[in-house]
């Protein structure tokens, strides 16, 4: 059956429509591109302004003010001991189950208000975390001391792996922490130093925040800031930097792989369909 056998035709419902109800749409969908891309020129100007020390004390600030706004809001947050108290979340259970089975010291980094360290003390494990925001270090540590447990939450300098006396027979890098650590390079080295201390085969697990396949908004953004940063002789930003508005690298999966490679370690298993982590095998 064609339009002319049908009087309620698709063209004639659009000639039904008043011409302003049309003029809304059209320019709705012009306003929301626009808004993408001022977005990404805000994102590239200020990723081309901060150096990397300033991203993370973005990352820092960030934690901070959500912390101060939401204990006044009485909404759960990072410090939030009732959200600290809540466990591992069911893909981090099956990781460790999964690949953490022979494991008994653990390194935490990214430790926050003591979630993932408390969790992980409460299934009998042996735990060394990590943390760079001192507010976060004295939450962690006042949550395992009322579970009755040890202080276990030391403070490291951003961006780094501790350099401990400990090696260690696997590795949990806490919630979006490695994708707040700038540049390839250094993400890699951050790896690599964590290899020295652990065994072969130590298991590790970190997540990310995937990149679209629509990336027009990132190479805007790169585009801006490495204009920026090379008149301030800087090194390159990368495409998937974002500010949202604390610092984060979106990432592909063929950069996840290839980091944990170069860091010393094999992927055994990527998923993006919850929250997007991955586990790795030190080789």
């Amino acid at each position: 059956m064609n339009r002319r056998d049908h009087p309620e035709s698709s063209s004639a419902d659009e000639q039904n429509v008043p011409s302003l109800v049309q003029i809304y749409f059209s320019t709705h969908s012009w306003f929301e591109r626009a808004i993408t891309v001022a977005r990404a020129c805000f994102v590239g100007v200020w990723l081309g302004v901060l150096p990397p020390e300033r991203l993370y004390a973005v990352v820092q600030e960030y934690y901070s003010r959500s912390g101060r706004e939401r204990r006044l809001q009485g909404h759960h947050n990072y410090h939030s001991k009732e959200y600290n108290r809540g466990g591992l979340f069911e893909w981090e259970k099956e990781a460790i189950t999964r690949y953490f089975g022979g494991s008994r010291r653990l390194l935490v980094l990214g430790a926050g208000g003591g979630r993932e360290v408390l969790a992980l003390l409460q299934l009998g494990y042996q735990v060394d975390g990590f943390e760079s925001h001192p507010d976060l270090v004295v939450a962690a540590n006042e949550l395992l001391r009322e579970e009755g447990f040890d202080p276990a939450v030391h403070w490291l300098a951003p961006n780094k792996g501790p350099e401990t006396a400990t090696t260690y027979d696997g590795i949990f890098i806490g919630w979006a922490m490695y994708i707040s650590i700038p540049t390839r390079r250094r993400r890699i080295a951050f790896l690599r130093q964590l290899r020295t201390q652990t065994r072969v085969r130590c298991p590790i697990f970190l997540d990310f925040y995937p990149r679209p396949s629509e990336q027009r908004q990132y190479d805007v953004s790169a585009n801006i800031a490495n204009m920026i940063r090379r008149v301030l002789r800087r090194e390159p930003a990368e495409v998937g930097d974002w500010l949202i508005p604390n610092y984060v690298h979106h990432t592909t999966q063929d950069e996840v792989t290839s980091e944990l490679a170069e860091g010393g370690f094999d992927t055994v298993h990527y998923d993006t369909t919850e929250y997007a982590h991955a586990v790795g095998i030190a080789v």
